[in-house]
Parts: C-alpha cells; sequence; structure tokens
C-alpha cells in the first residue's frame, strides 16, 4: 500500500491540499496589513513630533548661547 503524499501535480504546478497552506494565505496577508498598518502610524508619530522637537531644540541652543553670553561679559 503506498501513501500519498499531501500534495498533487497539476501540469506544472504545485498544489498542496493541506490545511496549513490555506492558513498560512491569511496568515500572511494579516501580517502584510499589520506590517503596514505599524509603518503608517510609525510615520505619522514621526511627523507629528517633528516640529515640537525642532522647535525645543532652537529653545534650548538659543538659552544655553544667552547663558555663555552673559558669562563672557564682565
Amino acid at each position: 500500500m503506498s501513501k500519498t503524499p499531501p500534495y498533487a501535480y497539476y501540469g506544472n504546478l504545485l498544489m498542496n491540499n493541506s490545511p496549513l497552506s490555506r492558513q498560512k494565505k491569511k496568515s500572511g496577508s494579516l501580517i502584510r496589513i499589520v506590517f503596514w498598518l505599524s509603518l503608517v502610524l510609525l510615520v505619522a508619530r514621526l511627523i507629528w513630533v517633528l516640529p515640537a522637537a525642532f522647535d525645543h531644540h532652537r529653545a534650548k541652543q538659543e538659552s544655553t548661547g544667552t547663558a555663555t553670553q552673559a558669562k563672557s561679559t564682565p
């Protein structure tokens, strides 16, 4: 008695009939959706934070610049 493999050849196409192949297809698309959603949220957070970060950096530079100028004048 020969065992039948869990796949069958149809021409040049390899068709896998196992339930795992169908599940991988669904989980692969779900992973792709989660990846793109995470990427969009990350970029949105970066765009949201950048203007405040530049303003904070500029204010910090100005405050340290005026402090060093005050110390250097006799």
